[in-house]
C-alpha cells in the first residue's frame, strides 16, 4: 500500500511538472514572429526567411504566411515539439530547438532534407 501511495504521488508530481513546463513554453510562444534565417543542411538557402510570419494565439489558434501561402489552424506543444493542424490538412510536427522571449528556432525535415528556421519576435 505504501508503494502505491508513493507511485501516485510521483505520478501527480510528474503531471504537474509536465503541465507547468508546457504552460511556460506556450506563454513564450504566444505572439507574432518574423523569419530571420532559413538554413538547409546547415548552409544558407535560397528561401527568403523574411517572407515567413507566424502568429500564435493563447486559445491554441495560429496563422502563418510563407510568402503569400497563408494558412490558419490550431497548434499544441508537446515534448519540445510544435504540432500544427491547418484547416482541412494533416497535422505537421516540427522540433523546437530554441524558444526564448525573443527567438524561436525550428528544426524541420522536408523530404529528407534538414532545415532550420529562425524567427524573431515582432
Amino acid at each position: 500500500m505504501q508503494n502505491f501511495k508513493i507511485s501516485v504521488i510521483l505520478s501527480v508530481l510528474f503531471l504537474i511538472t509536465f503541465s507547468c513546463s508546457n504552460s511556460e513554453e506556450k506563454k513564450l510562444l504566444i505572439g507574432d514572429w518574423n523569419g530571420a534565417e532559413w538554413l538547409v543542411g546547415g548552409n544558407s538557402s535560397d528561401y527568403d526567411a523574411k517572407q515567413v510570419h507566424f502568429t500564435f494565439k493563447p486559445d491554441g489558434g495560429y496563422s502563418s504566411d510563407f510568402g503569400g501561402d497563408k494558412e490558419k489552424g490550431t497548434y499544441i506543444l508537446r515534448d519540445n515539439n510544435l504540432y500544427t493542424t491547418a484547416e482541412g490538412q494533416l497535422e505537421i510536427k516540427v522540433k523546437i530547438q530554441k524558444l526564448t522571449k525573443d527567438s524561436l528556432v525550428f528544426d524541420m525535415n522536408r523530404s529528407g532534407q534538414d532545415e532550420t528556421l529562425t524567427l524573431i519576435r515582432k
